[in-house]
């Protein structure tokens, strides 16, 4: 475990030695991320809206389909889902895609729950139509129920630009103190701009938190997807399975969900992270989950970047990108249940990377 660290309590067994490892990403939109500033996963505020698309195509494929173009960051930073499909290649972990509200639909197969509908602008408009939180934690608590063994170990990652803003917003709903301690994409954290949208949200709305009712929070100040990944996980765990939430911040929204629903997570359900994270001065990972769910640990990978031959992954060391795509669960997966080397690791971060590089060169563009 010298490449994994771990924050909290947390019993190994069953978690390394799990017969079934599945890795589920969750894909959605909120147009959130198109104010500007909010969000630097993406060319654009605009071109953020197409990331998720081009992310889980990207990783299941090797190259985007919905556009000619890597997805990158403005600064053009590449996607983490570099580091995700470095792991895939090396441990031959299967991914699905679960679309709960993406913009553009990627042109992969991706499991379409019924329910999914893309995100709004929680500034100026609801989130969600009135009753649409529930259906979408319903119809993916049917899919946990579907997918969950008791000899399964789910990693569930994500894709949704603007999200630590809305996972901002809706932990904030649900009673919690969010504000100001949420990560970002970029080096500075636009705290600023984030609580502004909450402001304006919280004026506009008639919501008064904490919110009486959990899926009234979210479909007011909330988005489709972290209250689907909490109705996969709810329906996983009834099925025995253990859960690793392969992201930062917006992980602790999941959390947030699920203990206002009343859900018993000791045991089951883990974070799995990096450090750039779990290191980031600008937000508040560790706190965040001692206040929302104490008796859930916290996993990091201690990979570094620092020494990579490439400008543009050293970059995540500055403080840019730092998690998505379940790169950090991933790392620890790779680590915890596949035994690889952090060496192995970086190889083939580096090998995929440059792959990216002339395939960039050959026609489809970085951004």
């Amino acid at each position: 475990m010298v490449d994994v660290r771990v924050v909290g309590n947390w019993d190994p067994r069953g978690w390394s030695d799990a017969k079934v490892v599945e890795f589920m990403v969750f894909i959605a939109s909120t147009r959130v991320s198109t104010i500007s500033g909010v969000s630097a996963a993406g060319p654009s505020p605009e071109g953020t809206l197409y990331t998720p698309a081009l992310d889980t195509e990207y990783l299941v494929l090797g190259r985007p389909r919905s556009a000619n173009a890597i997805p990158v960051t403005p600064d053009g930073i590449p996607t983490p889902a570099v580091i995700t499909r470095a792991i895939l290649g090396l441990t031959g972990l299967r991914v699905m895609v679960a679309d709960v509200g993406s913009y553009v639909r990627p042109r992969i197969p991706v499991v379409a729950i019924p329910s999914g509908v893309t995100g709004g602008r929680v500034d100026v408009e609801d989130a969600l139509p009135r009753g649409r939180a529930r259906e979408l934690f319903e119809d993916s608590a049917t899919l946990g129920r579907m997918l969950g063994s008791p000899d399964a170990l789910l990693v569930v990652g994500e894709s949704m630009p603007g999200g630590t803003t809305v996972a901002m917003t809706t932990m904030e709903a649900l009673g919690f103190r969010a504000a100001g301690r949420v990560s970002s994409s970029s080096p500075r954290n636009p705290h600023d701009i984030k609580m502004r949208v909450l402001r304006l949200a919280l004026e506009r709305s008639s919501l008064k938190p904490p919110a009486g009712d959990v899926f009234t929070a979210i479909d007011v100040l909330g988005d489709p997807l972290h209250v689907s990944v909490a109705g996969f996980v709810a329906g996983a765990l009834e099925r025995g399975s253990r859960i690793l939430l392969a992201g930062g911040t917006q992980m602790v929204a999941v959390l947030a969900i699920l203990k206002r629903l009343g859900l018993e997570l000791v045991g089951r359900v883990a974070i799995g992270t990096t450090r750039w994270v779990v290191e980031d001065g600008s937000s508040d990972l560790i706190g965040l989950v001692s206040d929302v769910a104490p008796e859930v640990p916290i996993l990091y990978s201690t990979l570094g970047l620092g020494d990579s031959p490439f400008r543009g992954l050293r970059a995540y060391e500055e403080g840019y990108v730092k998690e998505g795509v379940g790169a950090g669960g991933c790392l620890v997966v790779g680590s915890l249940v596949y035994e690889l080397s952090l060496d192995e690791i970086r190889r083939a971060i580096y090998a995929e990377y440059s792959r990216v590089l002339d395939l960039a060169e050959k026609g489809c563009s970085r951004g």
